[in-house]
Parts: C-alpha cells; sequence; structure tokens
C-alpha cells in the first residue's frame, strides 16, 4: 500500500479513527514485532532489570503477585515463565474471592516466613500503598507493575511501573497489566544479549581524496537503543583546516582535524563498552582509523563493527543493488521514516532504527521469546477490553499469526478442549471463547488454575488442568444465566430501571461473576450496570460496566468515603463496601451518575460513513484488510449506503438455518451480498420493497481461488 496514494474512503476512515499523520498511517498498516517502542526509553527501567539480576545472582526468592482475572493471570505467567528460566527461587500467586483484588498483608506475611525478599506485582499494586508499607517491615522491596487508573497516593515501593503516570516513557497509556508486564520482561531478555549497556556508534563521514582531509564527519550514539541528546557533527569550512560543529548546540568554536578525531573519540567511547555501525563496516572504518594513525591519537578499543548493508542482505533479506536510497533500504524493512521529518540529523537516526530491527531479527531467542509470549499479551489485551491500538496491535497481529504454530503444547492443548485447533484465530474468538475459558477458573475461585495451565511445560498436565477449566467453564456459563435472571428479577422488583444507573445487590448470586452480569445488563439495557455480591458477613463485594464516557472509575472515587477498596478504568471498575453503608453509597453514585449525564439509551445505527457502490472494489475490500486485527478501539468499518434496490436474491440453507445471497443495485452498480441468519418472511418483504437503506461490511470472498468483494448485511430499512 502506498500511503501516499490512499483511496479517499481509506483515508476518510483512518481520520475517523484519529490516524492522519503519514507517521500514524505507516504505523497503523505496517507496524511489526520488530516495530516495538523500546523498553529502555520507561523510565527506572534499568533499577527494574538491575534488582532482578541482583536477586538471581544473590539467590534470592521472589514472588510475582498477580490478579484472578485474565488479564492478572496472563501477566503473571508471563513474568514467570521467564524468570523460572534463569532461577528456580521464583514462585507465582494469584488471589481468590477469599484473598481479595490486590496485595493482601496476609499473603505478603505468609511469603515473608518463606523468605522472599523481592516481590513484583502485575496488574494491580498502584492502590495498595498500606500494603506495599507493610511489606517494607518485613525488608520486602516490592516492584509495582500495574495499568490502573492513579490514586492520590502512590505506593512507596522499590518501583513504580504504569503507562497512566505522566512522564514515564511508555510509549502507550492504554496497555493491559500484562502488555506492561511484557514490557519491562523485554527488557530483561535484552540485558542477556551482547549489546545491553554498550554505547552503540552510528557513524558517517565524508572524504577529500584530492587532500586527503575529513569533509564531514557525524555521529549519533545510542545505549540500549536509546538515543543520546548530544549529537556529533564537524564540518570543513575553509581551506586553513578549520571545522565549525554542525549542531550548535554541541561545540561553538573552531577546531582542527585532529581536534575533531579526539573530540569524536571521548564523544565514543565513555560507557563500558562500544560498538560501531557503519555503511560498509570494517572497510569503510579503516579509512578513518587511518587519519587516527597519521596524528598519532590513541582510539580505545571497541567491542565490533557492524555493517548495515550486510546485516540488511543477511537478516533483512534486502537486495542491496536494488536500494537507491536510505528511504528505500528503511522502508523495505518497515522502518517507519515518517517519524523522523524535519529533525537535522534524521539519516543518522533511520540508521540507527535500521540496526535495532536487524540486531533484534538476528536474535534468535529474542525473536523467539517475543513471538511467543505476544500470545499470552493477546489473551490478557482482548480479554480485558484494551483498545487496540497503536502497539497494542502489533502484539496481536503477531500473536495470531504465532498461535496458528503446531509448537505450542499448552495453547493448542486448550484450543482443542473447546473445538477451536486447525481454526483460524481472530481477535472475536479470543474475546468470546479463549478469554472467558482462562477467566473461567478465576470466577469460580480457583485462579491458580489457570496460572498452572499457563506455565506448565508438560502435555499431560496441560490435558488435565485443561479439562478442570473446562468443567468449571461450563458450570460457569449456567450459572450466569440463572444469576441474570436473579439480577433481573431484582430489577423489575425495585423498579431499577427509574434511575440513570442500575444497581444492584443480592446474596443470590457468584461474587466472581458481577463484572459477567454488569456487562450483560449494559448490553440489555443501555445503563450502567453496579452489580454487587453481598456475603452473609454483611460485606458487598461489586463490578460496574459503563460504556462511552461514563467513568465507572471516577463514579467510585466520587464514593469512596463509603468503600472499603476500590478500582479498576473508566468502562469496568470493582469496589467493596460494607452492607451498613449501602443506601448512601447508592443515593451518592446515583446523584453522581444523575449530574454527569450518564448515557440512557442505546444508538443501534451506528456505521462510520456513507458510500457509494462505485466505491466498492476488490482493491478497496483488499485495503480494509490491512485495518484488521479488529476489536476494542479498533471495531470492523461499517457502512451505509442508501437507496439500494433488491436485484434478485438466492437461498443458502447450511446447519438448518436459511442465509440469503442477494444482488443488489445502485446507481447502476451491482454488488452481491449476505444476509445471515433469515426466513422466508424476510424474503418476501425484501422482494417488495421498492428500495433498502442497508448498513454492512465489505469483505474479500475467496472460494476455490476465486476472489470478489462483497458485502455482509448487518441492518436494513425497506422503504
Amino acid at each position: 500500500m502506498n500511503i501516499d496514494n490512499l483511496n479517499v474512503v481509506i483515508k476518510e476512515l483512518l481520520k475517523l479513527r484519529g490516524i492522519t499523520s503519514k507517521e500514524d498511517i505507516y504505523d497503523f498498516f505496517f507496524q511489526d514485532i520488530y516495530s516495538l517502542s523500546n523498553p529502555f526509553n520507561i523510565s527506572d527501567i534499568n533499577v527494574f532489570v538491575d534488582r532482578i539480576k541482583e536477586a538471581i545472582e544473590n539467590d534470592e526468592k521472589i514472588l510475582v503477585y498477580g490478579d484472578k482475572d485474565a488479564d492478572g493471570v496472563t501477566a503473571a505467567s508471563i513474568i514467570y515463565n521467564t524468570l523460572k528460566v534463569v532461577t528456580k527461587n521464583v514462585e507465582a500467586f494469584v488471589p481468590n474471592h477469599t484473598t481479595g483484588y490486590g496485595l493482601s498483608k496476609a499473603v505478603i506475611e505468609e511469603y515473608a516466613n518463606l523468605g522472599v525478599s523481592l516481590i513484583i506485582t502485575v496488574d494491580c499494586g498502584i492502590s495498595n500503598a498500606e500494603e506495599v508499607e507493610f511489606a517494607r517491615d518485613f525488608s520486602i522491596d516490592i516492584i509495582v507493575t500495574d495499568h490502573h487508573d492513579i490514586p492520590e497516593i502512590l505506593p512507596n515501593a522499590y518501583a513504580v511501573f504504569n503507562p497512566k503516570l505522566s512522564n514515564t516513557g511508555f510509549s502507550n497509556k492504554n496497555f493491559s497489566g500484562c502488555a506492561v508486564a511484557f514490557k519491562l520482561m523485554q527488557a530483561f531478555v535484552f540485558s542477556y544479549t551482547k549489546l545491553y549497556n554498550k554505547d552503540i556508534i552510528v557513524l558517517d563521514y565524508e572524504i577529500d581524496k584530492k587532500n586527503n582531509i575529513i569533509k564531514k564527519i557525524r555521529a549519533l550514539k545510542s545505549t540500549n537503543f536509546v538515543i543520546s541528546d548530544e549529537v556529533f557533527g564537524f564540518e570543513l569550512v575553509n581551506d586553513n583546516n578549520c571545522y565549525k560543529s554542525i549542531y550548535v548546540d554541541y561545540y561553538d568554536e573552531f577546531m582542527s582535524e585532529d581536534e575533531v578525531l579526539e573530540e569524536l573519540a571521548s564523544y565514543m567511547f565513555e560507557g563500558d563498552g562500544t560498538v560501531l555501525v557503519l555503511t560498509g563496516g570494517e572497510d569503510r572504518l579503516k579509512k578513518l582509523l587511518s587519519f587516527y594513525e597519521k596524528y598519532e591519537i590513541y582510539l580505545p578499543e571497541y567491542d565490533s563493527v557492524y555493517d548495515l548493508l550486510q546485516l540488511g542482505a543477511r537478516y533483512g533479506n534486502i537486495n542491496i543493488k536494488n536500494m537507491k536510497t536510505l528511504d528505500d533500504f528503511a522502508l523495505a524493512l518497515n522502518v517507519n521514516i515518517y517519524r523522523y521529518e524535519g529533525i537535522e540529523h534524521r539519516d543518522l537516526i533511520i540508521k540507527m532504527e535500521i540496526f535495532k530491527r536487524l540486531f533484534y531479527i538476528s536474535q534468535k531467542q529474542l525473536q523467539n521469546y517475543i513471538r511467543k509470549k505476544s500470545i499470552l499479551v493477546l489473551f490478557g489485551t482482548v480479554a480485558d477490553v484494551v483498545p487496540l491500538v497503536r502497539e497494542n496491535r502489533a502484539y496481536i497481529k503477531c500473536a495470531l499469526k504465532e498461535l496458528e504454530k503446531p509448537n505450542h503444547i499448552r495453547y493448542n492443548v486448550m484450543l482443542e478442549k473447546i473445538n477451536l485447533l486447525n481454526t483460524k484465530i481472530d481477535t472475536q474468538i479470543v474475546s468470546w471463547r479463549l478469554a472467558p475459558f482462562i477467566n473461567a477458573a478465576g470466577r469460580m475461585g480457583s485462579p491458580e488454575t489457570a496460572l498452572k495451565l499457563l506455565t506448565c511445560e508438560l502435555k499431560e498436565e496441560a490435558l488435565s488442568l485443561s479439562d478442570e477449566i473446562y468443567n468449571m467453564n461450563e458450570t460457569r456459563k449456567s450459572l450466569t444465566e440463572s444469576n441474570f435472571s436473579t439480577v433481573n428479577e431484582y430489577i423489575k422488583i425495585n423498579s431499577c430501571l427509574d434511575f440513570p444507573i442500575i444497581v444492584v445487590k443480592s446474596r443470590e448470586i457468584e461474587q466472581g461473576l458481577t463484572g459477567l452480569i454488569a456487562g450483560k445488563v449494559l448490553s440489555e439495557y443501555g445503563k450502567t450496570a453496579v452489580i454487587m455480591y453481598e456475603s452473609e458477613e454483611g460485606v458487598c463485594i461489586g463490578s460496574i460496566r459503563s460504556r462511552g464516557d461514563d467513568n465507572a472509575r471516577d463514579m467510585l472515587d466520587y464514593a469512596n468515603a463509603y468503600l472499603t477498596k476500590f478500582g479498576g478504568h473508566k468502562n469496568a471498575a470493582g469496589f467493596t463496601l460494607n452492607s451498613s453503608n449501602f443506601d448512601k453509597f447508592r443515593e451518592k453514585i446515583v446523584n453522581y451518575a444523575s449530574t454527569q449525564n450518564f448515557t440512557v439509551e442505546k444508538n443501534d445505527d451506528v456505521f462510520d460513513m456513507e458510500i457509494s457502490f462505485k466505491d466498492i472494489d476488490m482493491k478497496f475490500a483488499k485495503s480494509l484488510e490491512l485495518f484488521e486485527p479488529y476489536g476494542f478501539g479498533n471495531e470492523e468499518p461499517l457502512f451505509i449506503s442508501k437507496n439500494v434496490k433488491v436485484n434478485d436474491i438466492g437461498r443458502m440453507q447450511k446447519n438448518n438455518k436459511l442465509h440469503l445471497r442477494l444482488e443488489l443495485i445502485q446507481d447502476n452498480k451491482k454488488v452481491n451480498g449476505i444476509i445471515w441468519n433469515s426466513s422466508e418472511e424476510e424474503v418476501q418483504k425484501l422482494l417488495s420493497s421498492n428500495y433498502l437503506d442497508i448498513i454492512y461490511k465489505v469483505k474479500v470472498n475467496r472460494f476455490n481461488g476465486n476472489e470478489d468483494a462483497r458485502i455482509y448485511i448487518d441492518k436494513y430499512k425497506v422503504f
């Protein structure tokens, strides 16, 4: 796809998603697993890596402390699976209903007595200032990794990582808990490569061969691919051996050639080790070294020299002869060159980005690690309904492709158990089938079973655990339906629909299902749902689900005087309160919802834009495929077309259901369409219509080697 010559409709769809710049458009279409943001840009990431390495070297006991939902379990699995390769002194823990959400003082004390000296929280901890302080009394360091909204008081932890904190260096504020865990582990695994903490120097220079003098010389430095703010550059300005800094901020006095070379050596050799990157590698470097020899200047030893051209040919499968410019070279490697427009040393940065990508590709172990762990990021991200935008898209795209491989024992066992093995997995299947399967264990009070499944190594164990979770999931499905009926009855008896939000408290529902039921109530009635399980001890444990701008987390903050614990996100939150405070709490949140104009109606006729049939062809349909993977925050585009006539209807019978194949026409342009799950009554209604307004999706239909652009109708109105 040429982003300089996009279809008008494609441009408008991107604009509706807030994607307008070339930089963002390129990322949206071409970002892959090697385009991931650099984890070393995250503040205090070296503190994290060094503390874990210190614990490993000193045989300290490490505890990974997660949460009971799919995001928390996958996050714990990512860190545990990574650390168990390099240390035997690591355990993972996920809380159940009894323990409750977040850090528990009882659990901290239990593991302190077992000798744990480092706890890494995942998907929790940001609201546990008191519990973190409690751990300090046991000389336990706690590293908090979380993604939930930020409370007024932050925990006084050894380190805190949360993309919602300001100026953290995370590339995306909307990471799931497992994505945050993965970013930190990405840095940890990178620390075992030969470039860790080395100064990487991209060098470029020009020589006046006739006079054997340097005309221009520049260098850009990075450590762990974090690019230095200081760029080195000098150029010859006259015939008197006078060099002036190209970058004003670097140096404002004239220098001689030998002084420039000495200054370059100082720039290059400040750290523990140095690697050099040139277009031309060793041969190119020799010419520069001859100038150092000419002046008898000492150049410290460097670790290695890399040739960008050779790396591109070897690891990027690039035909160097076909590359006329640096931009051509970069784009052939999927490097986003548009990100650096207007930067004075743009070419040096692009070379650094090329080297970074090629180095990652060359590291087979690191590459395999990223690909395999992306599957866990997929499960947790989709389960936690995190927007599939920016870097999240890269994880999801990679993971869906990785899941097709046959060598993932624990995942294949899970897929086989729910009849999905050898099925093309998409985000909808993850959302509807895989995420609920993983979540079932936590909802039924046994999240450790899901944790064991996602961390086991033997097929026999995976089979046994999958059987357990399958049975839990079947029980969960049955209980969800019966609990939903109970809640519906409560809603009717207590006139809950008279209020801007639906608030339910019941002892007859399952504690672990409040979130699911809240989601079903929201879907059924179009109102924010607050669903609480009330224990016999007089404690209410609840979940909230909202949509759009209705902020569940802020609503809880408004009523926090009545709560003992709460946390969560804008559209999904959880809380605990004493039953004695229920009436005051309900009054408070209902008042908040009223003043904030919480949404009370659903708009069913949702679509992205109106188009004409003349816009629909194979090129357009294939361009739409590049918008995948779809999910929350990047839904599949819906179009509306008006004054459409039905030219012909064909019937298709499958699984005792009637589906319709329609030939539609608008302004003399014919398009084939499909309506699933129809009836003979609907056929007659369509045949007797003058024209239709239709809302639909456009897809490429592939069958027996043939392709055509086809529309799949969601809704229509008959005129």
